[in-house]
């Protein structure tokens, strides 16, 4: 590694084909009764994609936000970041899932409680069955297919662990009451702050060659050793004389780990692109233990 220094510039992703799909879920919006926003549990406040922001009425009325891939999560941090969105989305609901679990029975629960007002009103109009229309959206890579499919119990919808599957918006029956309308992932124009794109790169929701791969993970391993250095020990067996703490030169924590896994070129030289990949995989696969990696505050 030529430096340690993080990368300065922002990232800025927001293609044509992604500005395009944002448009068309826009237009969506006021032919759906509530909005279902997958959000990662492990970014769950760089993973907002805020619609209000484009809606015409400024405000969503109904909206039920799933913070999905709790498996991989640390869950403190996610009650932390549910709270969070109750405060700033007014009567929206929060819901904590892998999409692995029986979702179904807590979001028609939810759906429930967030659409009464229109069973009330259709019932007050005589109309005994209410069809409710519902809008997916999420970032590349939330999971909102894999969530869609374990919603409706069956697979319907291609669900990979990587951005952009979803190429356009499909419909989906869950039951004679639901419809879901499944969107591409989307990003936001502007990312709110640098944290997040980096974030994003990270949990591979934007392609994390925008940023070298090397400066990606400096910047994951700075950022996440205060909270999380017992996971890095215990994953790369960093005891006795590899030993390190929270407090340690991220640039030596790292040359630790590849030191411990032997990655080095001809020379004894480290390769950090390896070591890079390594340990953002482990990541990924959750190897390193239940990690939530956005500050909430």
């Amino acid at each position: 590694m030529e430096n340690n220094e993080l990368t300065k510039k922002p990232i800025d992703w927001y293609p044509g084909h992604i500005a395009k799909a944002r448009k068309e879920i826009v237009k969506e919006l006021k032919n759906v009764d509530f909005v279902i926003e997958i959000l990662d549990a492990r970014a769950p406040i760089s993973t907002i994609v805020n619609l209000e922001k484009d809606s015409l009425s400024g405000r969503l009325k109904r909206i039920l936000f799933i913070l999905n891939k709790l498996d991989l999560a640390d869950e403190k941090k996610v009650l932390k970041a549910a709270s969070y969105l109750k405060n700033k989305y007014e009567g929206s609901y929060v819901l904590s899932i892998s999409s692995k679990d029986n979702v179904k029975p807590k979001v028609d629960k939810i759906v429930d409680d967030l659409c009464n007002d229109i069973y009330e009103k259709n019932k007050k109009k005589g109309i005994e069955k209410t069809i409710l229309k519902a809008m997916v959206v999420g970032m590349p890579n939330v999971g909102k297919s894999t969530f869609i499919n374990s919603y409706l119990k069956r697979k319907v919808l291609k669900a990979e662990n990587k951005p952009g599957v979803t190429k356009s918006l499909q419909w989906a029956k869950v039951s004679d009451k639901i419809y879901l309308l499944d969107t591409p992932g989307v990003t936001m124009p502007k990312f709110i702050n640098k944290d997040a794109g980096m974030n994003l790169a990270i949990i591979n929701s934007i392609n994390d060659k925008l940023v070298e791969k090397e400066n990606l993970v400096f910047y994951f391993i700075e950022n996440n050793k205060r909270d999380y250095i017992e996971s890095f020990k215990k994953r790369y067996s960093l005891k006795d004389e590899y030993e390190v703490n929270k407090d340690s030169d991220t640039i030596d924590i790292y040359n630790k780990i590849a030191m411990k896994k032997h990655i080095v070129k001809k020379g004894n030289n480290i390769d950090y692109d390896k070591t890079a990949n390594l340990i953002l995989t482990d990541f990924r696969n959750g190897n390193l233990g239940r990690m939530t990696i956005d500050n909430i505050e």
